[in-house]
């Protein structure tokens, strides 16, 4: 029997290999994304982040995780005068904070209350597009518990994303 054919009956979708080594194109934050350098065969995720909370190397370990999920990543700072609609592009938005999760949820209320939560919003061509709200980075850095529960945001925005396209 296939494996893909046995894994689709178990309940688990196969994954297409991508190149690691690949490193994609991040735009400039005032345009909107060409699909330059980027196999389109694979969905775009948004990745919004806050900048006074970037810490690189682990940002930059955070995008390679997304990526090993067989996507391609858009990244986006946070800046809420600077957010049209139309620059967030792709299937879904993962954003790494309180003050992105809170602009995008709706709610005022702390990262935890937020997590594990669908919300949505409006990306681009006026497509409603699925929302996770996740720790910033240096929430992520100062807790090894933290980490763990990106792990888990991070699933829980596959498991979305997953759901949505089927």
């Amino acid at each position: 029997m296939n494996k893909a054919i046995l894994l689709k009956e178990m309940g688990i979708s196969s994954w297409k290999l991508r190149d690691i080594n690949a490193q994609p194109e991040v735009p400039p934050h005032n345009k909107k994304l060409e699909n330059k350098g980027m196999n389109t065969e694979f969905p775009l995720w948004t990745l919004m982040y806050e900048e006074s909370d970037l810490l690189p190397s682990l940002w930059k370990d955070i995008q390679t995780v997304v990526q090993n999920f067989g996507v391609n990543i858009q990244v986006l700072p946070f800046q809420p005068q600077a957010i049209a609609s139309g620059l967030i592009q792709g299937q879904l938005l993962i954003c790494f904070g309180e003050k992105s999760g809170q602009h995008y949820s709706g709610e005022i209320t702390a990262v935890e209350g937020l997590r594990e939560i669908l919300f949505e919003t409006m990306g681009a061509n006026d497509q409603e597009i699925p929302v996770i709200v996740s720790y910033s980075m240096k929430q992520i850095a100062s807790s090894g518990q933290k980490k763990k529960k990106l792990w888990d945001d991070l699933i829980f925005a596959r498991n979305v994303y997953l759901d949505t396209m089927s």
